[in-house]
């Protein structure tokens, strides 16, 4: 496509425009509400953070907000592998499955499966409901009623009688797992700066992997007061206490500015805006700019009406499809196989369980120091040159854990630190790339209007290989052994190709623009007309429509 310039706006050419676009959003006239939208729609919006908070302390207190929630299902996904290789875990709920002496390698593995997947599934479900009530009841609100979900059922795991209430526990959990999951990436992105959402997105990850990190010491930890039912029991104690603070949080922090724009709160949008980015100065050039695209893509939206599940597939099938797929890939690359199993494979390769936690942990540490260079790489690099790069180095790695795993006659002290050497560097790896990226791609590559809705696909998406692979794994690792691995590499190669032919490079754009990165009209006038007035720094890509 052929390269034309865009006209340059005077400055007093492009405050007009600015000032023009302040009025209230005219929308069409609404349909008949809902039940849901009558009875869960907010009807006023009144801030209610303290003065003293605004500027960078409101935006980075919002961002923390967020990042607990992450750091909650992280935690949540690292506790269970832990109590794998609790003795008294394993006595108490799987006693009359084959677990009576405590080890988990005489009980089923299905059923082992079915108590580490349940999540999983029920995480799907909640995170497609998250994104019909994200779009009516906001998106803080949604992380509320996720957070309250999960600190009332960790209390019921603590106190579970048997296997069946436990479970059952577990699987509602989920439910808020999936409301978190689907909602705290939007709200990173929804008030990030264009040129700093990667690094958004990237401490949100981090955060993430602290509280799987995080889980895996408290395991370790907890496990020197065996054979004391607190041993099991303390990291759900811990698990509550980090939900309290997230869903009290909800209670003072704002709503992302997009959200209030999209439903009639405009003069409080453009409020939180400047309180997150200027101070609370409603006049700073940068604070208008953002809002005229804001403003301008609202309009547009309001124009097309609600979006369907269905149009997700028609009108925004190729981010719908990237959405998924990323997440999708994240799952089949390998990442939860190590996370959910690797105290048990490095107990069956000939480490003590205890040392298998600390092993776990340590390399915890690891993981998560990986995914902090990624705040930075992720928009000086772009998204698509570290899934390449990512994609490649972790199936060598997972090649190496394979030959480990399975040539014959090595030590037995050897084949264990390979194995673990080798994870080690897979997780780094995975860190630094497939881990943050593909939760940045969805909530980024939808309009507002489609945003709630594409994260909830592509989230559910996330879920559901996630289940797969907790379900799969055992039986898998009994059937073919360390060959699994190899499959596991495939897949990473398959992502390769796919990132490499058919991803579109989104570093650096605004929210708005990333419309036009697709191909697709983003604002109500033309759209190079808007972003000239806006004066925003992009790619070239983003003016010529091209996929980069």
């Amino acid at each position: 496509m052929a390269k034309e310039d865009i006209p340059q706006s005077s400055e007093h050419e492009s405050m007009a425009s600015l000032s023009d676009n302040q009025r209230p959003i005219e929308f069409p006239s609404p349909t008949k509400l809902t039940f849901l939208e009558r009875a869960l729609k907010p009807t006023v919006y009144i801030p209610r953070y303290p003065k003293w908070m605004v500027g960078k302390r409101l935006l980075w207190a919002t961002c923390l907000f967020g990042s607990l929630g992450d750091a909650l299902f992280g935690y949540d996904q690292g506790i269970m592998s832990g109590l794998l290789v609790n003795e008294v875990f394993v006595k108490r709920f799987f006693g009359a499955y084959g677990g009576l002496h405590g080890n988990a390698d005489t009980v089923n593995p299905s059923l082992i499966g079915i108590t580490v997947s349940c999540l999983q599934l029920a995480a799907a479900i909640g995170s497609l409901l998250a994104g019909v009530l994200g779009d009516i009841m906001g998106r803080k609100r949604c992380v509320r009623v996720g957070g309250f979900i999960y600190l009332s059922m960790a209390f019921v795991q603590a106190f579970a009688p048997n296997l069946a209430c436990f479970i059952a526990g577990r699987t509602i959990q989920g439910l808020g797992v999936g409301f978190l999951s689907m909602t705290v990436p939007v709200i990173q992105t929804e008030i990030a700066a264009p040129h700093r959402r990667g690094l958004m997105v990237g401490v949100e990850y981090t955060f993430l992997i602290g509280g799987y990190m995080l889980s895996c010491w408290v395991d370790y930890g907890f496990n020197f007061l065996l054979p004391d039912n607190v041993s099991w029991q303390g990291p759900y104690f811990v698990q509550m206490g980090l939900s309290f603070i997230l869903f009290s949080m909800s209670f003072f922090l704002p709503e992302t500015p997009r959200w209030l724009a999209r439903n009639g709160f405009t003069q409080e949008a453009l409020r939180t805006v400047a309180d997150l980015h200027s101070g609370g100065d409603t006049s700073d050039k940068d604070v208008q700019h953002v809002f005229l695209e804001i403003q301008e893509a609202v309009r547009y939206e309001a124009t097309l009406g609600k979006v369907t599940f269905r149009e997700m597939f028609t009108t925004y099938r190729k981010r719908t499809i990237v959405g998924i797929t990323a997440q999708m890939f994240a799952q089949l690359n390998g990442i939860n196989v190590i996370s959910f199993y690797l105290p048990s494979s490095l107990a069956a390769a000939g480490f003590d369980n205890r040392r298998s936690l600390l092993f776990t942990a340590a390399n915890a540490v690891i993981y998560t120091s990986a995914t902090v260079p990624v705040w930075w790489l992720a928009d000086r690099w772009g998204r698509r040159p570290l899934l390449i790069f990512g994609g490649i180095a972790m199936a060598v790695a997972l090649s190496i854990v394979c030959v480990f795993n399975q040539v014959p006659g090595l030590d037995v002290h050897v084949r264990a630190n390979g194995i673990y050497s080798f994870v080690v560097i897979y997780n780094a790896l995975y860190g630094a790339t497939f881990g943050p990226i593909p939760w940045l791609l969805p909530a980024e590559i939808f309009p507002l209007r489609a945003r709630s809705k594409g994260m909830a696909l592509s989230t559910c998406s996330n879920w559901i290989f996630n289940f797969i692979i907790g379900m799969s794994s055992p039986d898998a690792f009994a059937g073919i052994h360390g060959y699994y691995y190899v499959v596991i590499a495939g897949f990473c190669l398959c992502s390769v190709a796919l990132v490499k032919f058919y991803y579109v490079e989104t570093a650096n754009h605004t929210l708005e623009e990333v419309a036009v990165a697709f191909g697709d009209k983003a604002f109500l006038r033309q759209d190079d007309q808007v972003m000239a007035s806006a004066q925003l720094s992009r790619r070239v890509s983003v003016k010529d429509g091209v996929d980069v």
